[in-house]
């Protein structure tokens, strides 16, 4: 059994000389009582090391153990270069991987994280602090890659899940509905509205949360300049379309782009559904506008419905919260202050006049019909 409190280390270096002068760092820094003060939360007590001279050797050793860390030189009898960190990383992608440089091959070591490695250490100007920090810091990133990967791949299957079996489902739910059109009384047919109305919502948020998911699982979908007035209108008309008993008007819009990418119509869809759906008036009405102000372009979405308290306006954004007194919906907004503040902006809540909810949603402005920030 592995004894957690012994730091593991595979050396693969064939310089001797250079293979010393790292065991004496740690030696040092035990000595001086440097070990104990930077690794005092990692649990280590002590380092293990285990020495190989080829990346033939390494990897064999690789593949018996596993090992806290491999401290490998990228000039070895039988491999050269950045290939060397490829060649650890096939045989074990889990393992944290500092390489080891010489100042004429020290560009070697910025190609080498690109390639997998978590860190590179330039021989001729080691320390004891630095050897130490620099393996501490590889080790930590490489677990936070590991968390990363495992919730991208949780992510990849709630996406097929919302994106598969509930949309399934509620297309069969509006299926069935359509079918009794014909077979109820006018009560029965208001009540058909509103279960079609409601099963298209659902679809909506589905399409919502799979691009939300898309989103944290992929960094193609990086920030960029997107067109405010498009994005609005857009929205406003799809509103208007499926919401046929209620009022989504869109007002001033500035000429200008913003700091966001293509969820930023999500988050907009979102505030309008929740001010139509979660409203107790007879003709749900929404007003969309923007005004922008210096380097802040600020999105209103207001509607006429209950409003929310004051008290309870922080909780609407929440886990698990469903807006005020129950009558929000908790995830579409969870998920809207989540993207929001992936763009580097921020969402808020206000009371309307003379009643209702405002949502506020501030980003950064990009540019202005000029062309100017």
């Amino acid at each position: 059994m592995t004894d957690e409190t012994v730091m593991s280390v595979l050396l693969i270096e064939d310089n001797s000389a250079d293979a010393r002068i790292l065991r004496e760092q740690y030696k040092t820094a035990k000595r001086t009582g440097l070990f104990e003060r930077i690794l005092d939360r990692s649990g280590f007590e002590s380092v293990e090391f285990t020495h190989e001279e080829t990346v033939d050797g390494g990897t064999a050793r690789l593949r018996e153990g596993t090992y806290d860390v491999v401290l490998l030189d990228l000039q070895l009898p039988d491999s050269e270069g950045a290939e060397t960190v490829d060649a650890v990383v096939d045989v074990d992608p889990n393992v944290p991987i500092v390489v080891l440089t010489g100042m004429p091959e020290q560009r070697l070591g910025g190609e080498a994280v690109a390639r997998g490695a978590q860190d590179y250490l330039v021989k001729g100007e080691l320390t004891p602090e630095m050897v130490l920090l620099t393996v501490q810091y590889a080790i930590k990133r490489k677990k936070t890659e590991r968390t990363l990967r495992r919730r991208t791949n949780q992510l990849a299957i709630l996406n097929r899940l919302t994106r598969h079996d509930v949309r399934n489902d509620v297309s069969l739910i509006l299926g069935r509905a359509s079918e009794l059109t014909d077979h109820v009384d006018p009560r029965g047919q208001s009540i058909l509205e509103e279960i079609r109305q409601s099963g298209t919502h659902v679809l909506e948020l589905t399409d919502m949360i799979g691009e939300a998911l898309d989103a944290m699982a992929d960094d193609r979908d990086s920030l960029g300049d997107v067109d405010l007035e498009e994005i609005l209108r857009d929205e406003v008309e799809k509103a208007t379309r499926l919401y046929g008993g209620a009022e989504v008007t869109l007002g001033s819009v500035p000429e200008t782009s913003v700091k966001a990418n293509k969820l930023l119509s999500s988050v907009v869809a979102n505030l309008i559904n929740n001010g139509v759906l979660y409203n107790d008036k007879e003709t749900p009405t929404v007003h969309v506008d923007a005004v922008a102000d210096g380097d802040t372009v600020t999105i209103r979405v207001a509607d006429n419905g209950t409003g929310i308290p004051k008290h309870h306006r922080e909780a609407v954004f929440a886990e698990n919260t469903k807006g005020a007194e129950s009558t929000g919906l908790g995830v579409g907004l969870t998920l809207a202050h989540r993207l929001v503040t992936q763009f580097g902006g921020e969402i808020s809540i206000e009371d309307n006049d003379p009643e209702g909810t405002v949502f506020l949603v501030s980003l950064r402005r990009t540019t202005d019909s000029s062309g100017a920030v």
